[in-house]
């Protein structure tokens, strides 16, 4: 039963580890971690996110060049970030297929 737990507990971390998220709308700053009822913890438990807005990164890419590497995992108004960790403008992010 122990053995069980055990390797459950470790898959649900390795899973929630896996994501990479990020807000597509301006994320706010969590209050020690602690985000409001509607929204979701990214970047760490650092900052919170509309559920509707969230999205993971490793799952996008950009249509047109990058301009640059994401700074911490943000980049600037008018951009998502995409993986790689690259900064493209909104109008080209686009989710891969799977």
């Amino acid at each position: 039963m122990f053995k069980l737990l055990a390797a459950s507990a470790l898959f649900m971390v390795l899973a929630i580890e896996a994501t990479n998220l990020a807000c597509k709308s301006e994320a706010n700053v969590a209050v020690g971690g602690v985000c409001p009822v509607g929204t979701v913890a990214i970047q760490g438990d650092m900052s919170c996110c509309d559920k509707n807005d969230v999205y993971d990164v490793d799952t996008h890419a950009c249509r047109s060049e990058s301009v640059g590497p994401a700074f911490f995992g943000v980049c600037p108004d008018g951009y998502l970030v995409v993986a790689g960790e690259e900064c493209c403008p909104k109008s080209d992010a686009y989710a891969k297929q799977k």
